[in-house]
């Protein structure tokens, strides 16, 4: 027994009509893609990596901010003010 029982043959109007169709929607496609909005300027973010000179405390964190705030530079676990790099 061969697959042909279950291989349909294509339909040769199906084929023509799907070529038809791909050349209208790429030019779509690419009318949509040059028409984008201006992209907004980036915001440059630092990361600050933060850890509490504690030692029973041993908390640190990464924050991505333009600046830090005083409630970012406290210690959540023990109020004290944490170190900070830039990296």
């Amino acid at each position: 027994m061969g697959l042909d029982k279950w291989l349909k043959p294509e339909d040769e109007s199906k084929k023509t009509k799907k070529k038809n169709e791909s050349p209208n929607q790429t030019i779509k496609s690419k009318i949509k893609d040059t028409q984008k909005p201006l992209e907004k300027p980036s915001i440059q973010l630092t990361r600050y990596i933060l850890i509490c000179p504690n030692a029973k405390c041993k908390y640190q964190k990464r924050i991505m901010k333009k600046e830090l705030t005083d409630d970012d530079i406290t210690c959540p676990r023990c109020n004290k003010k944490m170190k900070t790099k830039v990296g």
